[in-house]
C-alpha cells in the first residue's frame, strides 16, 4: 500500500504532477492532478509541488482508513461531469440552472470526466463566462455559482477527490434596477385587463405575501389555514427549504377568495394547485404585455412582485426584522437591499435637522409665474426664471415642463408624452397646466 508523487515532462517545457495509488487487495491507479510548472520559474514551480505534496498527502490519509472508498472514487471519476450537472439542473428545474448548463456544454463541447475537474479548470470555466458576447456579468456570477456549487456536491458525494472550489474566486455582480410598484401602481395594474386572470392573481397574491414565483407554482390549498379567525399560509420555500408559516394579509386572502372563483375553467379536474399557471416563457409574455397595457416604462417580471412587497411593508413602518421573516430571508443584510426605494426614515431624519441663520445673504430674485406642485403637497416655492432660446416662449415652455416632469417623477409614455393627472401632455402642455393648477 503506498501513494506517491510522480512527475512528468510535458512538450512545453512544464512538469505535470500525477498521483500514483497502490493496494495489494485493490490495484493501482495513477490520477492527474491538472498542476503543471515550469521549472525555470523556481518559486511557482515548489508553490505547485507542494499543493501537488498536499493533495498526494490527503490521498495517503484516505487510502488508510477507506481503501475501498479510494478506489470507488477512482471509478466514480471516469463518469461525466456535464451529466451530474444536467440531472442536477433538470432535477431543481431553475431557468438559471438550465441556461448555465448550456453554458458548460458549450465550453465543455458536451461532456467531462471528473477527473479532468481542478481549479485551474474552474478558472478557464470562469473566463469563458465573462467573454460570451451578450451575457451580463451578473447572468455570469448566477451561473458560475450554480457550477461551484455542483462542484462541491460532486466532491461530498466522492466524485472528486479535492475540494477546490474554494480557491476559485466568484465573480462580482454589479448593481442593477430594481423595479418596485408603489400602491398607486399595484393599483393600476389592478384596474387593468390580463389576457390571462390567474397570472393576475397571482402577481397580486405576490405583491401581498412576497412569495416567489417557485413557491407560488407549489402552493396548494390544503396548506391555507384559518387559525382564531386569522389566515395563515405553510408553505417550504423551495429557494432555502426552509418551512415558513405566513399571515395573510386582507387583501391577499380576497385574491384567494377571487382565484377559488377561477378554478373551474382552469382546474377543472380538481387540481390542488391555489394557482394554475402557464410555462415561464408564455407567463413572462402575459406580465409584460399586461405591465405595458397599465402604462409601466419598463417589463414586467414577476420578482418585481416580491420587490414591492417588501417596499410596502417598510413603508407601513414595518421594522426590518419582521419584513426579513416575511421574506424567509436567512440573513437581514439580503433584506436590506429592498430598502433602496424606501426613504421615509431618511427623509424623517433630515427633516429633524436645526435650523440656522441664513448661511448666504438672501439676493432679490424674479420669480417665475409657473410653480412646482409636490406628489405630496401644494408647495409654493420660487423656481429658476427659464431664459427663452432658440424658438421663444415655446422653447421656455417646453424646458420649464421638463423641469416639472423631473421634479414629479414623471415618465414618458411611448409616443413620448408625459402622463399627468390621468392625461397626456406635451413638455409645454404640462408647464401650463401645472401653472393653471398653481394659480
Amino acid at each position: 500500500m503506498g501513494v506517491k508523487i510522480r512527475e512528468r515532462n510535458m512538450a512545453g517545457g512544464d512538469i505535470a504532477f500525477y498521483i500514483d495509488t497502490y493496494h495489494k487487495d485493490f490495484g493501482r491507479f495513477s490520477q492527474k492532478t491538472g498542476l503543471q510548472a515550469s521549472p525555470k520559474n523556481r518559486k511557482e514551480f515548489n508553490q505547485v509541488k507542494a499543493e501537488a505534496l498536499e493533495r498526494m498527502r490527503k490521498v495517503e490519509k484516505d487510502l488508510q482508513r477507506d481503501p475501498k472508498g479510494v478506489f470507488d472514487r477512482k471509478a466514480m471519476a471516469g463518469d461525466d461531469f456535464v451529466e451530474y450537472t444536467r440531472r442536477r439542473a433538470e432535477k431543481e428545474r431553475y431557468a438559471s440552472y438550465m441556461n448555465a448548463l448550456k453554458r458548460l456544454v458549450e465550453f465543455t463541447g458536451g461532456s467531462t470526466p471528473f477527473k479532468e475537474l481542478n481549479s485551474q479548470w474552474l478558472e478557464r470555466f470562469k473566463g469563458y463566462l465573462l467573454s460570451v458576447d451578450g451575457l451580463s456579468k451578473n447572468s455570469a456570477s448566477t451561473y458560475f455559482v450554480f457550477i461551484k456549487g455542483t462542484v462541491h456536491l460532486a466532491f461530498k458525494e466522492g466524485y472528486v477527490s479535492d475540494d477546490f472550489v474554494g480557491k476559485v474566486g466568484g465573480i462580482k455582480k454589479q448593481p442593477v434596477e430594481r423595479h418596485v410598484l408603489t400602491l398607486d401602481k399595484l393599483d393600476a395594474l389592478s384596474g387593468t385587463k390580463c389576457t390571462n386572470q390567474m397570472v393576475k392573481a397571482a402577481f397580486m397574491f405576490a405583491s401581498f405575501t412576497g412569495l416567489r414565483l417557485s413557491d407560488i407554482e407549489l402552493l396548494r390549498w390544503g396548506k391555507i389555514i384559518i387559525e382564531n379567525g386569522q389566515y395563515f399560509m405553510e408553505f417550504q420555500q423551495k429557494k432555502t427549504s426552509e418551512f415558513e408559516k405566513m399571515p395573510l394579509c386582507a387583501q391577499a386572502v380576497e385574491i384567494l377568495q377571487g382565484v377559488q372563483r377561477l378554478h373551474p375553467q382552469f382546474a377543472p379536474e380538481g387540481d390542488e394547485r391555489v394557482f394554475i399557471l402557464p410555462g415561464r416563457p408564455q407567463l413572462g409574455v402575459v406580465l409584460n404585455e399586461w405591465g405595458f397595457r397599465s402604462g409601466l416604462a419598463w417589463r414586467l417580471h414577476f420578482h418585481s412582485s416580491r420587490h414591492s412587497f417588501a417596499s410596502l411593508a417598510l413603508s407601513a413602518g414595518t421594522a426590518f426584522f419582521t419584513v426579513s421573516k416575511l421574506l424567509g430571508h436567512r440573513d437581514m443584510k439580503t433584506t436590506e437591499i429592498y430598502s433602496h426605494s424606501f426613504q421615509k426614515d431618511q427623509i424623517e431624519a433630515v427633516q429633524g435637522f436645526p435650523m440656522l441663520s441664513p448661511v448666504i445673504e438672501p439676493q432679490p430674485v424674479a420669480l417665475s409665474p409657473l410653480m412646482i406642485v409636490s406628489s405630496q403637497e401644494q408647495i409654493n416655492q420660487p423656481e429658476r426664471v427659464i431664459t427663452p432660446k432658440a424658438g421663444g416662449i415655446t422653447a421656455a415652455l417646453d424646458a420649464e415642463g421638463e423641469n416639472i416632469a423631473r421634479a414629479l417623477r414623471l415618465r414618458k409614455n411611448t409616443e413620448g408624452r408625459y402622463v399627468f393627472a390621468g392625461k397626456e401632455y406635451s413638455p409645454a402642455e404640462l408647464a401650463l397646466e401645472v401653472s393653471k393648477e398653481a394659480e
